[in-house]
């Protein structure tokens, strides 16, 4: 997303809070609660350029929304409560669970200290492969390449890229281009495109890898802790509705496996990597129900409805680096602009704010 974009999308969230929307329609549109979805939780780093910045929240925004939902009044709960509340007909206080994916080390050294003192449960969906280090957080490598690069070459089957990097403008342009040139490639040539990347740009995504990802003995640390749920993330983070059902099938039930051999973890719940309609759908909500997994999140915009039914294809809403204002989190929580982006596709007569609303809730 651009940076004129980002603007618009601000200036039009902005408006919606301020028209106080939230307040006066929010009863109605609200829920019974809502998933946040957290990535990284670290500190900005040096320079300019941020890549992949919708994926980092600092240890502050952390704590900070953390004290609104407890200003609020709204409790904070784990994914068991959670699926007790929607599946009894009542689902009683309003509430949210606080989610993290991926299994990033500073979900430990930075999430995990805030939250602790807090008091407040959490779920760390972890991938499998990427603690084993069989599989790499490829969008954090692309972004490295991008970052340390003033120039990308790439070639994805008989198209090759060639892209400027100097300015944080380059930057953004080149990553938002690979990622899409990426997004049209199978999910394993997918994987080769970005070694060859790292390679020829001097990345060590190894060694990239061992800094970000927790390793098992982490893993275990953290689901000693009575606060902690982990839940399974597939092994190697591929889009499942990108692979054959027998081979999405495989991913869902042996990270599963791998969590309880390693850590002796008993995963009851699973998040859907990318979880868009487009990387998770029907298909995958089913074989979700059926490996007997309790709850199974998505990355599909909106709060809880209390839809029993519907607990292998929950909604979260993402707590976008990008707005790490805590209107944004009041107005999400409210859920407003999830029904305004329902209520816009219905109609399909958009005004320029709703349109743009819309299209904001990432």
């Amino acid at each position: 997303m651009n940076e004129l974009t980002t603007i618009g999308l601000k200036t039009a969230l902005n408006a919606l809070y301020w028209s106080h929307a939230h307040r006066l329609v929010g009863p109605m549109t609200e829920g019974a609660g809502a998933i946040l979805m957290f990535h990284h939780v670290r500190r900005p780093g040096a320079g300019r350029f941020r890549p992949n910045p919708h994926l980092d929240v600092t240890p502050d925004f952390l704590a900070a929304v953390i004290r609104r939902l407890r200003q609020r009044d709204i409790d904070i709960v784990d994914l068991d409560e959670a699926a007790r509340r929607l599946s009894g007909g009542s689902p009683g206080r309003r509430f949210v669970v606080l989610t993290f994916d991926d299994g990033y080390r500073n979900n430990l050294t930075e999430a995990f200290p805030i939250l602790k003192a807090a008091g407040a449960p959490f779920t760390i969906y972890v991938a499998t492969g990427l603690v084993d280090r069989t599989a790499l957080p490829w969008w954090d490598i692309v972004g490295a390449a991008v970052a340390q690069n003033q120039r990308i070459t790439a070639r994805f089957g008989e198209r090759d890229l060639d892209l400027p990097a100097r300015s944080v403008r380059d930057k953004q342009a080149a990553l938002e281009a690979i990622i899409q040139a990426l997004a049209d490639c199978c999910e394993d040539e997918q994987r080769r495109i970005v070694a060859r990347i790292a390679a020829s740009h001097g990345i060590d995504a190894a060694a990239m890898a061992d800094d970000l990802i927790m390793d098992w003995r982490e893993v275990r640390q953290l689901a000693a802790d009575p606060l902690a749920t982990i839940g399974a993330h597939t092994v190697g983070h591929y889009a499942l509705a990108r692979l054959d059902a027998a081979r999405a099938r495989r991913e869902m039930s042996e990270s599963r496996a791998r969590l309880k051999e390693m850590a002796g973890i008993d995963a009851r719940h699973f998040a859907f990597p990318y979880g868009s309609p487009r990387t998770a759908d029907e298909r995958e909500f089913a074989l979700a129900r059926e490996l007997g997994f309790a709850t199974a999140v998505t990355t599909r915009r909106g709060v809880l409805d209390g839809a029993a039914d519907r607990l292998h294809a929950l909604p979260r809403i993402s707590v976008n680096g990008g707005y790490q204002a805590i209107r944004y989190i009041d107005l999400f929580l409210s859920g407003v602009p999830y029904a305004l982006e329902r209520g816009v596709k219905r109609l399909r007569g958009l005004t320029p704010v709703a349109a743009t609303v819309s299209a904001s809730i990432l």
